[in-house]
């Protein structure tokens, strides 16, 4: 999942994010060990520049669900300018901007490089799971990043600076 694990330099990285947004007009960085990684969270990059429009980030969803929701939420955008409410409905999601509590620490930090500067509130909505998606017991459970994070721990990850999101109190 690591391209730097993978043993790819930053600039044949940033190649490939260039030709990818060339190409389909976005990229999605999935950040994360592995993709069965319970705290892995995925984000856009392009498709501001490509359509201007926020990008997305997901969280607490399995890589295929947030690659799947991404691009039907994408394909919203390119067709019509944004993303329609009867595809929200029928989708059982929610949009909602982030917090900038939770881009100040480099959540986003592929989509900050290839910008040249940190991202604000505007940049980013995510794509919230509604209640259908879960049982009754579980109906709360996925974090919300239109909240401040308060304090989270923060680790290093490839020379970079990372919170840990944590969930709602």
């Amino acid at each position: 999942m690591c391209m730097v694990c993978d043993g790819f330099s930053f600039e044949e990285i940033d190649r490939q994010i260039d030709l990818t947004i060339q190409v389909n007009g976005f990229f999605i960085q999935q950040v994360g060990d592995g993709f069965d990684d319970p705290n892995l969270w995925s984000y856009t990059i392009g498709i501001n520049e490509s359509w201007d429009h926020a990008d997305f980030v997901t969280v607490d969803m399995s890589a295929d669900l947030q690659r799947d929701l991404i691009a039907a939420l994408v394909d919203d955008v390119v067709d019509f300018g944004e993303v329609l409410v009867e595809t929200l409905r029928l989708l059982d999601v929610e949009l909602v901007p982030v917090h900038r509590s939770h881009l100040a620490e480099g959540m986003v930090a592929m989509w900050e490089v290839r910008n040249e500067r940190r991202a604000e509130p505007g940049d980013f909505l995510q794509i919230v799971l509604g209640s259908t998606w879960y049982c009754a017991k579980h109906s709360t459970t996925g974090r919300r990043l239109d909240r401040s994070r308060g304090t989270a721990p923060r680790f290093v990850l490839h020379g970079i600076s990372v919170t840990l999101m944590q969930w709602p109190t």
